[in-house]
């Protein structure tokens, strides 16, 4: 067994649940629950005693406690309280979702308002006990996975709570990548592949070159507000009309019904992926004049794939438009690989394979291979073998211009490292300075800022105007460096910023580079400093 400080745990923190792998003799392994399940399932409830769970027992009062019963929280972690995708979460979740710190959203269980990051942390607790426990050692080192389209907020709130649960949380890994390194590492693949990661909450699609063990991300997408959540709801959406149309009443204000309902059309889904039909029956779902009154229908499989057809389109559509992004036909993939545990239903595999016109491989457990990836991430000493990741820019970045829209140059899933160049010209006299943005929507105003690049004006009696050229360069980390050079004296000046991939520890070294200008500071630094650092 290697020593505690080697142990390092490979985490797929899911909406649904969550897996944890480490590795041994060279291996990366499962940590099964102490229950014996690979999972844990992600649900934070407070009891009746007063007392806070985790995992299975607090998934097991769901249905008689659904106020306490926190669940799907993956989907609001890192977002906004005022955000629509929250605001329709409240509409549908049974437990009270309100407004936290700075504008963030929190939940209310025992009556006390907790962070989604802390809710993130109390779920990560559980598994690194349940991992201590496991494998007699002190666990500290972790790597997370998220989607590949979290944005940087949601990243940064995620690895929040893995510090919030004791661990020092050297990455954060998207979850189609890690899947990937699970399936390829050591096989000795020269594959294009497209994972596609359809799970309790969040829809992901990445395409990647894996040659050996070097795994290059080619493109990726994906929508954070969709997964198997929504299969349920349409099917508990399905059951709840029938009900309404038999028995002339609505359920959908009392909870614990409501919660039943949920629970039957999950376990109805799971069972249609292997059965043709089945039947649905709650006992004394509600009282309609004193009397009891049973839920009971019948569920067939046709009618659940006419019920969610549109939601695997949704994420085929978003497949076309990846492969697109780099200029791809389908017919150039060598597999498909699927992950997560909506993958299991029928129609999925069977939309894919006509789609593809491949089978997809099901050679690897969609529950348990993004942990595998990360672990093999988090070991390199133990598995004896180099892994080269190659990523992509997931969010654009481009400058501002006068109208207040976004002039793109470096493109999304543009291959780190890059250099792009932009040519500005300069009235009589005139200097620059222009404002560099990160984001994926044409407003500024809807995008991060990440600083203001100056080039300064010419000397006094100058005249004419100039032409300047601008090169924008990202490092395999992300850091981005702009510099601009007249193209007639060769004067250039240069500068560095964080964008919202750049890992946290250099995002620590520009805050030190900030603090050491001391009065020296320029105006570009004071402005990075201001409006990024927080500090002034």
């Amino acid at each position: 067994m290697a020593a505690a400080s080697e142990i390092a745990l490979g985490i797929d923190l899911g909406t649904t649940n969550s897996c944890a792998a480490y590795v041994q003799e060279g291996r990366p392994r499962i940590i099964p629950s102490g229950k014996g399940y690979a999972t844990v399932p992600s649900v934070v409830g407070f009891s009746k005693k007063g007392e806070i769970i985790v995992g299975h027992p607090a998934l097991d009062q769901m249905v008689t406690n659904p106020a306490d019963t926190i669940y799907g929280s993956k989907r609001l972690i890192g977002r906004k309280f005022n955000s629509l995708i929250v605001e329709k979460m409240r509409q549908t979740m049974m437990y009270p979702i309100v407004e936290g710190p700075d504008s963030e959203t929190a939940v209310l269980l025992g009556g006390k308002v907790f962070t989604l990051p802390r809710i993130a942390g109390l779920i990560l607790t559980e598994i690194r006990e349940m991992a201590q426990g496991q494998l007699q050692h002190e666990i500290r080192r972790a790597i997370i996975t998220v989607p590949a389209y979290y944005s940087d907020n949601q990243r940064q709130a995620v690895k929040d709570a893995g510090e919030m649960a004791g661990f020092q949380v050297e990455r954060i890994v998207n979850e189609p990548t890690a899947a990937a390194i699970a399936y390829g590492f050591n096989k000795g693949f020269n594959q294009k592949i497209l994972v596609y990661d359809l799970g309790g909450g969040t829809f992901d699609v990445s395409i990647l070159h894996v040659h050996g063990n070097e795994f290059q991300v080619l493109a990726t997408g994906g929508d954070t507000f969709l997964g198997g959540v929504d299969f349920d709801t349409r099917i508990a959406e399905y059951a709840l009309q029938k009900f309404q149309e038999a028995s002339g009443k609505d359920i959908r204000t009392e909870k614990v019904a409501m919660q039943r309902v949920r629970a039957a059309a999950e376990r109805a889904k799971r069972d249609l992926s292997t059965e043709k039909s089945v039947k649905v029956h709650l006992p004394f779902i509600t009282e309609i004049n004193a009397d009891p009154v049973d839920l009971a229908l019948s569920l067939s499989r046709e009618q659940i794939n006419r019920l969610t057809g549109d939601l695997v389109e949704r994420t085929l559509g978003i497949c076309d438009e990846v492969l697109d992004s780099v200029g791809m036909k389908k017919s150039e993939l060598n597999e498909i690989l699927l992950v997560g545990g909506q993958t299991r239903m029928p129609l999925v595999q069977g939309k894919i394979h006509e789609h593809f016109a491949r089978a997809p491989r099901k050679g690897v457990h969609p529950d348990e291979v993004v942990a595998l990836g990360a672990a093999v991430l988090a070991n390199p000493e133990a598995v004896s073998a180099t892994v080269t990741l190659k990523d992509v820019l997931s969010i654009p970045i481009g400058v501002a211009l006068g109208s207040g829209r976004l002039k793109v140059i470096m493109d999304r899933n543009i291959p780190l490292p890059a250099t792009k160049s932009y040519k500005v010209a300069l009235q009589d006299g005139q200097g620059l300075e222009i404002d560099i943005y990160q984001g994926d929507k044409p407003q500024i105003l809807e995008d991060e800022y990440l600083g203001t690049f100056q080039f300064p004006a010419p000397t006094k009696g100058e005249k004419g105007g100039r032409q300047l050229e601008m090169k924008f360069d990202l490092s395999p980390e992300c850091l981005l460096r702009v510099q601009a050079r007249d193209l007639d004296s060769g004067e250039e000046t240069s500068a560095h910023m964080v964008t919202l991939q750049t890992p946290k520890s250099l995002k620590e070294s520009m805050a030190r580079a900030v603090k050491e200008q001391g009065g020296q500071k320029t105006k570009w630094f004071s402005a990075l400093a201001q409006r990024i650092l927080g500090q002034g």
